[in-house]
């Protein structure tokens, strides 16, 4: 069986949708599955969206001890692991493919699954050639801290090998799947980039096709023909990875990519025009209004631990100041 998931919460909804029909498009073979990285709403019609909605509590019972560790960015993109182990282990899926719930797929995905026929992983990379020292952002380094590869999209198939990577990715992303890249930390990616040298088989794709996304656009300009996207003139386009996308903005997320502005990308313009539609038609008004659950949840979190901090300072400052033969605040450790 071949599967493709995305994870996201409420609020990126109208997103996983759009990435959803296109699934149902261009690979209608393929089990289509949004893992909720939430609670279901009642007003939600969740079975309009995916061939299947499943809550990651009800794979994963360490759910809220993992939301009061994580924000909702790294708690999202920590659990995908433990879909994929899931999904494999459980489900006995043979081929899967996780793609970011803001990706959309202009062709069939055929060679990626064909690949997985001999390869118990597949990545790719960010960018396939140099970038100009011109002082821009994305630079060569940004790679460096945020990973060589974009985990927006990766591929696995059942397998002893892609289970040791799986629990490998796993054990880092439950204890350090946050956003530190100071610390040589960057939630799902920044491990990945040992994933070739630890485990066998890894599969490097190289296709410019793959994964087209603000970050690697020094290399890769589109042309149509007879209602197909082109890259380079050569490599159809795939799925583009419409990163920091938003709406009615019509513009490129130049605070984190500033090489190019849309207005001196015309080859991107209908493209990006074509999403704005199709993610304001899914309700995106709608659903980004929503907080997840977890966010809700870790936010108390927060507020309580700095409350105590507050009131053990107060505490500490008190017997500080006081007599010297007084116990400190014992009971406060």
């Amino acid at each position: 069986m071949k599967t493709i998931f995305t994870i996201c919460s409420n609020n990126y909804l109208a997103q996983a949708a759009v990435l959803g029909a296109s699934v149902k498009e261009h690979q209608p073979d393929a089990h289509f599955m949004i893992c909720l990285c939430d609670e279901m709403l009642a007003d939600i019609d969740y079975r309009s969206l995916a061939d299947e909605v499943l809550p990651a509590a009800d794979i994963e019972p360490q759910m809220q001890a993992l939301a009061l560790r994580y924000n909702i960015v790294e708690l999202n993109t920590c659990i995908k692991p433990r879909v994929l182990e899931y999904l494999l282990e459980e489900r006995n899926a043979a081929k899967v493919l996780y793609l970011d719930p803001d990706i959309l797929l202009y062709q069939p995905l055929t060679a990626v699954f064909d690949v997985l026929d001999n390869a118990p992983v597949a990545l790719t990379p960010h960018i396939y050639t140099p970038i100009p020292l011109d002082g821009k952002k994305p630079a060569e380094h940004t790679f460096l801290n945020y990973g060589i590869y974009n985990l927006g999209f990766v591929g696995v198939s059942r397998g002893n090998e892609a289970l040791r990577f799986i629990r490998w990715w796993k054990n880092i992303t439950y204890h350090q799947g946050y956003f530190r890249p100071e610390e040589g930390i960057f939630v799902d990616q920044l491990p990945v980039n040992l994933a070739p040298l630890f485990f066998e088989g890894v599969h490097i794709l190289e296709d410019m096709g793959l994964n087209m996304a603000p970050w690697n656009l020094h290399e890769r300009y589109l042309t149509e023909e007879k209602g197909q996207y082109l890259v380079n003139g050569g490599s159809l386009l795939k799925f583009f990875h419409f990163s920091s996308f938003k709406p009615d903005v019509a513009e490129l997320p130049l605070f984190h990519y500033n090489r190019f502005t849309l207005a001196e990308r015309p080859d991107l313009q209908q493209l990006y025009a074509d999403y704005n539609s199709r993610i304001k038609k899914a309700g995106y008004f709608s659903f980004s209004v929503h907080e997840s659950v977890y966010s809700t949840l870790r936010n108390a979190h927060v507020k309580n631990e700095k409350r105590f901090t507050v009131r053990l300072m107060k505490k500490l400052r008190a017997w500080r100041q006081g007599p010297r033969n007084q116990a400190p605040p014992a009971a406060f450790f």
